[in-house]
């Protein structure tokens, strides 16, 4: 549901791996998504326990790459896999200047699975197939669909936002005139099309004239007498909360935090978090919209 591809990277001497770096990334852009690497040097044992409880509540990242040995000051790249491969299943990707052979072994004698393991040497063409089949399970319609409708909020919020800011400090008057004019032309439009239509289903059908909220009233009124089926389109209702749940996610300005929580910003300064057990409950609530949407098919 995303734009970008996060990467979560240690290495000590990133020096040594700018050029894989910038490859890799001219990659990710070459499928369509901004390269977001975030780079450490090192980690602590309780770092990387907090890094795992962190991860178990919100995950941002598509893949976390290190390498075998990050010097003195820190933990090794086995131990981040061991720990790491307990809590999450995030791809991880384990390379050192050590033969990929020796590393399996390290893992495998440590009951460590479910590691990609690359050499130093071959990095980027290692590494390159690995992330090129993640980012092809991520391209489905659904992802796609989830990704425009991401996008397309973020750009009508801060097209809309950067207009207010260009005209706190210009003259509106002209572009209100436009503005008013244009939406009253359209009301025009749509009131004339309305008035002429003597089909309700070619109203119904058309989700530029009638938005969901008209449709499950209007539903309901159809279904004066079937108290069961009307149950299910009233307020309140799991139809009506997948609604107003579409709304907020479609409006809402989202933000990563830095204690590692993705968040929601609504009105009235109002904030949500959403982890694993919010998107939970979101699939179950939706699931449980489209049952109620079949149910009233039924006879």
């Amino acid at each position: 549901m995303k734009l970008s591809y996060k990467i979560l990277w240690y290495e000590d001497q990133f020096t040594h791996v700018e050029s894989s770096i910038r490859r890799l990334e001219r990659f990710i852009r070459s499928h369509g998504f901004i390269p977001d690497i975030v780079r450490k040097t090192g980690i602590s044992s309780d770092d990387i326990d907090n890094l795992a409880d962190s991860l178990s509540s919100y995950n941002p990242y598509d893949i976390i790459i290190f390498d075998y040995d990050l010097g003195s000051q820190s933990e090794n790249g086995l131990n981040i896999a061991s720990k790491l491969r307990s809590s999450i299943y995030t791809d991880l990707i384990f390379y050192s200047g050590k033969i990929p052979s020796e590393l399996r072994k390290m893992l495998f004698d440590n009951d460590v699975e479910g590691v990609f393991v690359v050499g130093r040497e071959e990095f980027y063409d290692d590494v390159v197939p690995i992330v090129e089949d993640h980012i092809k399970r991520m391209s489905d319609i659904n992802n796609l669909r989830g990704v425009s409708m991401s996008a397309v909020s973020t750009i009508e919020r801060d097209l809309r936002e950067s207009m207010i800011d260009f005209l706190s400090v210009a003259d509106g008057g002209d572009i209100l005139k436009y503005v008013k004019e244009k939406l009253l032309s359209n009301l025009e439009a749509q009131k004339s099309t309305i008035e002429k239509t003597t089909d309700i289903c070619s109203i119904i059908e058309n989700p530029l004239i009638t938005n969901l909220q008209i449709v499950r009233v209007a539903y309901k009124k159809c279904l004066n007498g079937d108290n069961l089926k009307c149950n299910l389109l009233k307020d309140g209702s799991a139809i009506h909360r997948a609604q107003m749940e579409r709304n907020k996610l479609a409006h809402q300005k989202d933000e990563y935090t830095e204690d590692g929580k993705m968040v929601l910003h609504g009105t009235n300064g109002r904030v949500k978090e959403y982890n694993f057990d919010e998107f939970k409950r979101l699939r179950n609530e939706l699931l449980t919209a489209m049952d109620a949407v079949t149910n009233l098919s039924k006879n």
